[in-house]
């Protein structure tokens, strides 16, 4: 399941990665500069997770509607005979 929504939800990650980049850099020119490194709640993060929310609707209702429709009926693995017969679809007359 973590596989899933790694890989097929990476596009949620991408607001969220930028943003934590923008965070290390403002850190690092602020301490440079010698002023308080500012906090994670400081920055745009509102944005960041709502934009990510938004992506993550998008890939939600495409994979809904990308999904083929069956052609046929879904027969569980079940035994016969003494051999596992694998579960498949079996067309529709």
């Amino acid at each position: 399941m973590l596989r899933f929504l790694i890989f097929r939800f990476w596009p949620v990650w991408i607001p969220l990665i930028i943003y934590g980049l923008w965070l290390y850099a403002v850190r690092r020119k602020a301490e440079k500069a010698g002023k308080p490194k500012p906090l994670f709640r400081d920055g745009p993060w509102y944005w960041a997770v709502l934009a990510s929310l938004l992506i993550a609707a998008g890939c939600f209702i495409f994979l809904g509607t990308s999904i083929e429709p069956r052609k046929g009926d879904y027969v569980p693995p079940h035994m016969e005979q003494g051999r596992l017969i694998p579960g498949h679809i079996e067309p529709q007359p």
